[in-house]
C-alpha cells in the first residue's frame, strides 16, 4: 500500500513528451491522473477512448497497475504515436476523482479547452492532500475499531484493534523513508499488530488476541484489489487482472507470514491469561460500528467532507443487504445480494447527484470484500490446518466472484453514468 500520492513519474521531465497542452499531452496526463486517484483498468480504458473520440483521436489504451500504454492516430499524422510510461499504483483518492472528471466533462462538453483543462490537472496533482497524518491515524483507528466489532470482538478488542490501527497508521506516513521498508511494510506491521495483541492477551485484558490481530491490520488487507482483480479478468482485462491477482496473494502472504512470525514470538514472551471479565456492546451498536467505520474510510479515501454522509450511507446499504442475505441465502448469495444492491443504489447516485459513484461504492465494497476471510484462510495453513484453510480459501474464491457478479448485474439493470 501506497500512502505518498505526490508525482514520481512526472511526463513533464520526459523527454520526447508532447506538452500537456497539446491534445495528445493532455490525453497522456489524464489518464495518468485517473489511474493514480483509483479508476480501473476497464474503465480507465474506455474513458480514454471516449476522450480521444471527442478531440478527434483514436485511441487505444493498455492499463496495467504500473505502467500505461497509449496509441494516439490522427487522419493528419502518416501513422500511429505510441508512448509506454511508467505509473504507481492507484489509490483511491475520492475528491481527486471528482475534481478530475469534472475536467473531463468539461474538456468533452468544451466548456474549456485542452490547454485550460492540463493546467486543471497539474493543480489537482499538486494540491495538498485532504487529509493529513492525523486524518490517516484516525481512519486505520477508526474502520480497524469497527472491524473488531464485525467479526465478534468485544470491547477490548475493540480498544486494542483501534490502537494498532493509529500505530499501522503512525508507521505508514512517518517511518517509511526508503523502499525495503515500504515493502516490508505489511510484514513488519502484521508482526507489531501480533505482538502488540499477545501482550495485552498476557495481561487478562483480551480474549481474542487473533480478532484484535486482524482487525489491527485490516486496512493491509488486499481485499479490494482481489475483487478488483476478478472483475478485470470477468471483463477481459487480462494482463491487469492477472496482475492484481498476483499482487493481492503476494500481500496476503507477507501479512500471513507477519502474524505467524508475531504469534510465534508473542506467545513465547507474553503466555496468555484467562480473562475474568468481557464487556460485549448490544446488537443494534453494530450500526455504529459500520457508522464510524465509514467514517474511517472517509479518512483513507480522501473523501471530500461533503460527502461523509454518502460514504457511511454506502456501507450501511452494503452492511445490512449482505447481512439480510446471508441470513436467508447463506454467505456466497448473501455476497451477491450485497454487491447487487451495493452498485444498484451507487450507479442510482451517480446519475442522480453528478457524483462519482465511487462515493459509496467503494465504502460498500471495502465492507463486503472477502479480505478477512482470505487472511483466516493463510492463518489455517500456516497453523498446519491445510484442509480447513483450504476450504476457508474456495469460499473467499466464491464471496469474491459473487461480488463482482452482483456488481456486473447491477450495472447491467442500471448502468453506471459515462462521463
Amino acid at each position: 500500500m501506497s500512502f505518498d500520492l505526490l508525482d514520481h513519474y512526472s511526463l513533464d521531465k520526459q523527454p520526447n513528451f508532447p506538452p500537456r497542452t497539446l491534445p495528445v499531452g493532455f490525453m497522456l496526463r489524464l489518464a495518468k491522473a485517473l489511474h493514480t486517484y483509483g479508476m480501473t483498468a476497464y474503465e480507465l480504458e474506455n474513458t480514454m477512448k471516449r476522450v480521444g473520440e471527442t478531440l478527434g483521436f483514436g485511441v487505444q489504451c493498455l492499463a496495467q497497475p504500473t505502467n500505461l500504454i497509449m496509441s494516439f492516430s490522427h487522419p493528419e499524422e502518416p501513422e500511429p504515436k505510441t508512448y509506454v510510461f511508467r505509473v504507481d499504483q492507484g489509490e483511491v483518492n475520492l475528491e481527486r476523482q471528482i475534481q478530475v472528471n469534472t475536467v473531463v466533462r468539461d474538456v468533452m462538453s468544451e466548456s474549456i479547452t485542452v490547454s485550460e483543462g492540463a493546467h486543471q490537472l497539474k493543480a489537482i496533482a499538486n494540491s495538498g492532500a485532504r487529509f493529513g497524518v492525523k486524518g490517516q491515524m484516525a481512519g486505520f483507528a477508526l474502520l480497524s475499531a469497527g472491524i473488531a466489532h464485525l467479526l465478534g470482538g468485544a470491547v477490548a478488542e475493540m480498544l486494542v484493534a483501534f490502537f494498532i490501527g493509529m500505530l499501522t497508521a503512525l508507521i505508514a506516513v512517518k517511518f517509511l523513508k526508503t523502499d525495503s521498508l515500504k515493502y516490508l511494510f505489511p510484514t513488519l506491521s502484521a508482526i507489531l499488530s501480533a505482538l502488540v495483541a499477545n501482550f495485552v492477551a498476557s495481561l487478562g485484558w483480551l480474549s481474542s488476541p487473533y480478532i484484535a490481530t486482524v482487525a489491527g491490520v485490516i486496512v493491509l488487507v488486499p481485499g479490494l484489489p482481489l475483487t478488483t482483480a476478478v472483475a478485470e479478468l470477468a471483463r477481459q482485462n487480462m494482463v491487469s487482472g492477472t496482475a492484481r491477482l498476483v499482487y493481492a496473494g503476494t500481500i496476503f502472504l507477507q501479512i500471513g507470514f507477519g502474524v505467524a512470525i508475531g504469534n510465534a514470538i508473542g506467545t513465547g514472551l507474553f503466555p496468555a491469561q484467562p480473562v475474568t471479565f468481557e464487556w460485549y456492546l448490544p446488537d443494534w451498536s453494530l450500526w455504529l460500528s459500520i457508522a464510524y467505520a465509514g467514517i474511517g474510510l472517509c479518512f483513507l479515501f480522501q473523501s471530500r467532507p461533503v460527502d461523509m454522509h454518502w460514504v457511511v450511507l454506502g456501507g450501511c446499504i452494503a452492511f445490512a443487504a449482505t447481512w439480510y442475505g446471508a441470513q436467508l441465502f447463506g454467505q456466497v448469495l448473501g455476497a451477491f445480494i450485497g454487491a447487487f444492491i451495493t452498485g444498484l443504489v451507487a450507479n442510482l447516485f451517480e446519475r442522480i447527484s453528478g457524483i462519482t459513484r465511487a462515493v459509496m461504492l467503494m465504502p460498500g465494497i471495502i465492507l463486503l470484500v472477502p479480505g478477512s476471510v482470505g487472511f483466516q484462510s493463510l492463518s489455517l495453513m500456516v497453523e498446519k490446518n491445510v484442509l480447513e484453510g483450504i476450504d476457508t480459501a474456495f469460499s473467499m474464491s466464491f464471496v469474491a466472484i459473487a461480488l463482482v457478479t452482483g456488481l456486473l448485474f447491477s450495472s447491467l439493470i442500471l448502468p453506471p453514468k459515462e462521463l
